[in-house]
């Protein structure tokens, strides 16, 4: 064999290599999940959180539980990134009892970086109080410290029950809605507020802030498909049962026992609070016309209706996404502790306060017996002033709270400790380069988190008692929670392979034919294309769709082209594997071009959008009316293509064609394209 046939060989077989045993490789790659859920609910009469008034349980309406959802991604089985994601029906978590669980599961597992558990909290307001000096509790009650001891106890046991469960498995992710959500704070035309105050007079504004109904969704199931779990992140409070004395899960007990029903006793719903510090799932508009239409369906309570919309919209993603699981994703967990700047206080208002307080310790003092009904106040003016101390002696009267933010997939997971204003948990949304955001409040200590405008209108959660950090704080944490996000959801990494890279736009390597060189040859149609000087020259004011193409057909190949568009509305594609009928009507793929197309597969005369390159993501990566360079490699129904160095297209498209012609368009409609190849080189690959 001549040696240059022994060097192409070798060439053909390192690509070989690279193409298939590489991507082989990635699926070592795999996603463990493991799952449980314990119950949180005591055996014996609590003090219950969510009022300032102290209330101490008779029974129990619906059990409370804790979820747990462990990820962990393994490459050749070592661990590379684990997360402990625990939801529990409670208001609010002291950090101590964070740090109390972490300290458990350090002990038993060494290896783990404990400080990537979080745990979250659905704000029923029916679960026992967990702040040690929030009330006075009478002897017959369980003492806060004994129910932390429990809780606590719980959460480590169910932590280690799911990473006993833990198997290979997969995830998907989906986007639900349900009308759980309805703004509570009221504004008035004199630029006051207050929570669920009186709609029906003449100054009535509307609702201060905006409402979500959105439903983000991420779905977990084992190797073969069956469901384990669901991440489910409802902005709203669980806060539909309210004031009474009995232990209650809120409607996330019906969500449960729905979707326990339909998706297997064992199913696991990680339920999680969106940014809903000024939402709640009282009704405020329509009230009449909501209360018929539940009772038209025979529901006895808002409960249940809340629960049925939870759940039924859960059940329709699920049916949606349930044949698009990944069982190997980008999987990444940040930690971070910001020290937000906290609310500053002037010496006049922490001196009211301080008064405040001390009137009502007096009263107090002087009637014991009213004790249920002052100790919170008290309490709630004391750990303000101590708030106050604390910030004092820090740099920018710091307050430092901790947030994850999580790329599971094409899912981003941000938490925060807050009631945080919907306003906030939107500005995420919106600027969030991930395909879908859970925002997840409530995984620490619960102080609001209110708006420029709510402090303005004041009223309960919006007023330094309520709260640890005002707006100033609040934009601090959105902007450090998306520049961890988007660092995580970079798409715009250099992965080209060093086959695919050009010098002086020559490719690399040998065997590469030039597709531009005369003695190729073209079906082209002279009033649109010509071949100038080793070039392709298209140009087309619009009407109907205008190709060119090569006469030969090619079946598996890497293929680089490097070409400039311009013009007014311009779009086009480099198309590989052509089955041209007419100049305006040319089945096959296209490796696209344009605004809101580059970087994506078409399939002309087929699937349409085979696989979508995000426009954000190209709007970057694409040089305006300059040149780019698209490397593609097309081995058999597998397709992969690179834009500027970045990987664009990766897909096996099994109903595409195997074979066909390479060749540019000119695009139909109102589009005037200019499209100039300077470089189209092609080599063959060994089926």
């Amino acid at each position: 064999m001549p040696m240059s046939s022994i060097r192409n060989l070798a060439i053909y077989l390192g690509l070989i290599f690279a193409v298939l045993v590489i991507p082989g490789m990635a699926a070592t790659k795999k996603i463990y999940i493991g799952t449980s859920e314990v119950s949180i609910t005591p055996d014996r009469p609590v003090a219950l959180e969510g009022a300032f008034a102290l209330r101490i349980s008779d029974g129990i309406h619906s059990p409370i539980v804790a979820s747990v959802v462990i990820v962990e991604s393994r490459e050749n089985q070592k661990v590379t990134e684990r997360s402990v994601m625990v939801s529990a029906d409670l208001v609010h978590l002291p950090m101590e009892i964070i740090h109390a669980v972490r300290k458990k599961i350090a002990r038993r597992y060494p290896e783990w970086d404990t400080n990537k558990i979080f745990i979250s909290t659905t704000h029923t307001h029916q679960a026992p109080v967990v702040m040690r000096d929030n009330f006075i509790i009478p002897e017959h009650a369980m003492s806060v410290a004994e129910y932390i001891e429990f809780l606590v106890e719980q959460v480590t046991n169910g932590i280690i029950t799911a990473q006993g469960k833990l198997q290979a498995g997969s995830v998907a992710w989906g986007l639900g809605s349900a009308m759980v959500a309805y703004n509570r704070r009221t504004a008035y035309l004199d630029g006051s507020a207050q929570v669920y105050s009186e709609q029906n007079r003449p100054d009535f504004k509307g609702p201060e802030g905006p409402e979500y109904q959105g439903m983000p969704m991420i779905f977990f199931f084992d190797e073969a498909g069956k469901p384990l779990a669901a991440a489910v992140n409802v902005w709203s409070p669980s806060q539909e049962y309210f004031g009474s004395s009995k232990i209650s899960a809120d409607f996330w007990h019906p969500v449960r026992e729905r979707l326990k029903k339909e998706l297997g006793k064992n199913f696991v719903t990680l339920a999680w609070c969106g940014a809903s510090g000024d939402q709640g799932p009282w009704r405020r508009i329509h009230v009449e016309a909501e209360d018929r239409m539940r009772k038209l369906r025979g529901i006895d309570s808002w409960l249940e209706e809340f629960g049925r919309r939870i759940a039924t919209s859960v059940l329709d993603t699920y049916k949606l996404v349930q044949n698009e699981r990944h069982h190997a994703i980008y999987h990444s967990h940040v930690m971070r502790t910001l020290p937000l700047p906290g609310w500053k206080l002037t010496e006049k208002e922490l001196q009211d306060i301080r008064n405040w307080r001390d009137s009502l310790a007096g009263e107090l003092a002087a009637e014991p017996e009213r004790a249920h009904a002052l100790a919170r106040p008290i309490s709630w003016r004391s750990q303000l002033l101590d708030r106050q101390e604390a910030m004092s002696k820090r740099k920018n009267h710091a307050y430092d709270s901790e947030i994850h933010v999580l790329r599971i997939g094409e899912v981003a997971i941000c938490t925060n400790q807050f009631e945080l204003y919907t306003e906030y948990g939107l500005r995420i949304l919106a600027r969030s380069d991930a395909h879908m955001t859970c925002v997840v409040q409530l995984t620490g200590p619960a102080h609001y988190l209110p708006t420029a405008e709510a402090v303005k209108g004041r009223g309960y959660g919006a007023i330094p008692e309520s709260c640890a950090v005002g707006p100033e704080g609040g934009n601090t944490l959105v902007n450090e929670t998306i520049t961890i996000v988007n660092e995580l959801f970079n798409n715009l990494k250099v992965t080209l392979p060093d086959q695919g890279k050009l010098k002086g736009d020559l490719p690399v390597g040998t065997g590469w034919q030039d597709l531009l060189a005369k003695n190729i040859q073209w079906e082209l149609e002279p009033d649109y294309w010509s071949r100038p000087g080793g070039n392709l020259h298209g140009e087309s004011t619009g009407g109907t769709h205008h190709f060119a193409w090569t006469k030969e057909e090619f079946t598996d190949f890497e293929l680089h082209a490097v070409i400039k568009m311009s013009g007014t509305g311009a779009n086009s594609g480099v198309g590989i594997r052509l089955k041209p009928i007419s100049a305006n009507n040319v089945p096959g793929y296209q490796v696209d071009m344009g605004p809101g197309h580059w970087g994506s597969l078409w399939e002309e005369g087929g699937s349409g959008m085979v696989q979508k390159f995000r426009e954000k993501d190209a709007r970057r990566l694409v040089k305006d009316e300059d040149w780019n360079h698209y490397y593609v490699i097309a081995l058999g129904h597998h397709i992969q293509a690179w834009l500027n160095g970045v990987k664009t297209i990766d897909i096996h498209h099994e109903s595409g064609p195997l074979k066909g012609a390479i060749g540019f368009e000119l695009c139909s409609g109102p589009k005037h394209t200019i499209i100039d190849v300077r470089t189209l080189a092609l080599r063959r690959l060994p089926k």
